[in-house]
């Protein structure tokens, strides 16, 4: 079909708006961006009933797009958009890209019913340039903070205007710190902070459709130094002698503060750590370090550490006036001593529990003798000796042993046994050290020296009354206990049957017999009553 005959009635229509019934268009306005498609929204969900649809452009005259007649399903498109327009045949929705500057301009969709009726709509494209090539410059190559006055200039390409960011959130001027000019493309800030520019800083260029962002800004500020810190390795202000001594120093500083040590005023080294191994009393003095900024020409220095450095408690011993201590008799004196380094305390525990003074047990006024008078047997334990100075503990510890006794002494064991049945006596006695043991029968002395007095099998002649002698080696006391044994012998009880079971049987058969005797008596009697068959 020749379309070139509906063109002329098509825009007639269009001009003239016979028989409107209302714009099919979303809207009547309309933004794109060079390079990029635009589509033109309808009302329309249906072409049924629909006779002609045409799209024209409309700039210094109208121009032809496309026509469409549903009914046949047939479409024509101007050569000059072919390949640039995308046609919905549903919704006859318009699709138009890439754009071109030249297609900013109104767009008309004209639509003939069946009925004669027709309807028409206008849509004013507006085609915005692409914004490209979004920077951030400075006046600045670097600045110095409360010094310096930063002015940030943001530039791009294309139709736009401007936005600043400080990270992620966008940047809030007071007007008198940070202010921006009237086009908000220069940002200005004065006596620059290092925490100004550190978000980074961002400037983004939009217009209605897209926006461009520029990279990241950082401009460097020097600052500092400042919050200086000084750190010791061992952190102790009292150091053993022949330990390391490790220094470091850091300050908050843009560039890097140049750091310098002083020692008891006078500068030592010129850097950030130092290490004096094998420190000597010679080391001892006053640290301190100095942080300066070349850029900012400020300086600051850290607070005085004072280091003492003392020889380490070592060898620590024990000595005893007497290795035998008798209970009652001895009276004792341990000496603490270090063979390097000097005590400033000591402290002497017994069984692990601080010792505790009295009219027996004198402690000497460096505390470092220890005296017991006339010691008893609870004097003796697990003596401690401690010494301490400020850089370390030594200790040294004494077993002591107090003999004593025999106290106690008691013989334990069964005391009535049966022929040939086992015996154990068993001697006992507190004693230290252990005593040796003598025994009795009846006053006979016996060959035995043990603690336990065991006999196998017992006979009538173990009878009797036995002695234990218990002896301290040492001490050269003794005490004694005494025991009485009974040995039954055989046939000192019938192994007959007992009174009991005898007494027992004679009752069952004196019952026994009346049972009987009863029965026989009921027989007779029952006898004489009955009848004769005969």
């Amino acid at each position: 079909m020749d379309f070139s005959n509906f063109w002329v009635p098509l825009l007639i229509l269009a001009a003239l708006g016979c028989c409107s019934q209302g714009s099919p268009l979303l809207s009547d306005k309309a933004k794109g961006v060079v390079g990029k498609n635009v589509t033109f929204k309808t009302t329309i969900t249906s072409t049924t009933g629909l006779l002609t649809i045409a799209w024209n452009f409309n700039k210094e005259q109208v121009e032809p797009i496309i026509t469409h007649i549903p009914s046949s399903n047939n479409t024509n498109i101007d050569d000059k958009y072919k390949g640039r327009i995308s046609y919905n045949t549903t919704t006859c929705e318009l699709q138009l890209g890439p754009l071109m500057k030249e297609d900013e301009g109104e767009y008309i969709l004209s639509i003939v019913t069946a009925k004669g009726t027709q309807q028409s709509g206008q849509v004013d494209l507006e085609v915005l340039e692409p914004v490209t090539d979004v920077k951030i410059s400075s006046n600045l190559p670097e600045a110095i903070e409360f010094n310096s006055t930063v002015i940030l200039t943001c530039s791009a390409k294309g139709s736009f205007s401007y936005k600043w960011l400080n990270g992620s959130v966008p940047l809030e001027v007071d007007g008198t710190h940070t202010k921006l000019n009237q086009t908000g493309n220069e940002l200005t800030i004065t006596e620059v902070r290092r925490t100004d520019l550190r978000g980074p800083i961002v400037c983004i260029a939009e217009n209605a459709l897209e926006s461009g962002r520029s990279a990241p800004f950082n401009l460097t500020v020097s600052y500092g130094p400042e919050k200086i810190a000084m750190t010791q390795t061992p952190t102790d202000s009292f150091l053993k002698k022949g330990s390391n001594l490790v220094l470091t120093c850091s300050a908050d500083s843009d560039p890097p503060a140049q750091l310098r040590w002083m020692f008891n005023g006078a500068e030592l080294l010129q850097m950030a750590n130092i290490t004096i191994p094998n420190v000597e009393e010679k080391d001892s003095g006053n640290y301190s370090c100095v942080a300066y900024n070349a850029k900012t020409k400020r300086n600051v220095a850290s607070p005085v550490a004072l280091v003492t450095v003392l020889e380490a408690l070592s060898g620590t011993n024990i000595s005893s006036s007497t290795s035998r201590l008798i209970a009652g008799n001895s009276t004792v004196n341990l000496t603490c001593s270090a063979a390097a380094g000097k005590a400033e305390t000591v402290e002497w525990l017994k069984d692990s529990k601080p010792l505790t003074p009295s009219g027996r047990v004198i402690l000497s006024t460096d505390k470092k003798s220890l005296t017991i008078v006339q010691v008893v047997k609870e004097d003796a334990g697990d003596y401690k000796c401690q010494m301490k100075n400020k850089v370390n503990m030594d200790e040294a510890s004494y077993k002591m042993v107090i003999s004593y006794g025999p106290e106690n002494v008691k013989l334990e064991g069964k005391k009535n046994v049966k022929f040939e049945e086992l015996v154990e006596i068993k001697c006992s006695a507190e004693s230290v050290p252990l005593s040796v043991y003598a025994w009795k029968l009846n006053g006979t002395v016996m060959n035995i020296s043990q603690a336990v007095y065991r006999i196998e099998k017992a006979k009538g002649t173990d009878t009797g009354t036995y002695t234990c002698k218990a002896i301290n080696p040492v001490t050269g006391m003794e005490k004694e206990a005494t025991f009485n044994l009974a040995v039954t012998e055989v046939g000192a009880v019938d192994e007959g049957l007992s009174g009991g079971a005898i007494a027992g049987i004679v009752i069952a058969v004196l019952v026994a017999v009346i049972i009987i005797a009863c029965i026989i008596k009921r027989k007779r009697k029952s006898g004489t009553d009955i009848p004769s068959p005969y």
